[in-house]
């Protein structure tokens, strides 16, 4: 019982607003610390904080920038030159990193990967952003 009377006439909810308050502008620190490689690490990825912090390519350059309904898309290039897709989810923040990202004929960056089932995704993007799954077309959606 002594914590509620050390409770009693002590605002928790101002305490922890002061305390997250005073951790929010190391939140941009984190995004770009050299021991994190945000590219590979989508649940750290996720957070809301990160995705105000880093829009865009987080430790790396962006090279391209494409936007549909739905999501942002940023092709990106790390520190060693490698090029990586990067799709961010507009309404709830998902994220997707793939690295190995070519340039088509067609004017398409594609970036390829696979799950831990073994299907295979394939990411088009340039005059629209087309998904495909084992080589079939699951989703499009135009650029603007």
């Amino acid at each position: 019982m002594t914590s509620k009377f050390w409770l009693k006439g002590f605002n928790v909810s101002a305490v922890a607003g002061t305390t997250l308050g005073l951790l929010m502008p190391v939140l941009p620190v984190l995004a770009v610390a050299p021991s994190s490689n945000i590219a590979e690490d989508s649940s750290f990825a996720q957070s809301e904080e990160l995705m105000i912090a880093q829009s865009g390519c987080a430790r790396a350059t962006t090279r391209e920038q494409f936007t549909t309904d739905t999501y942002n898309v940023f092709i990106c290039e790390d520190g060693n030159g490698d090029y990586f897709y990067q799709g961010i989810n507009r309404s709830n923040g998902d994220l997707i990193n793939v690295y190995g990202v070519t340039f088509t004929d067609s004017g398409y960056y594609m970036a390829t990967t696979s799950d831990s089932s073994g299907n295979e995704y394939t990411y088009m993007v340039g005059e629209s952003l087309d998904v495909y799954e084992n080589g079939e077309l699951i989703w499009t959606e135009p650029t603007y």
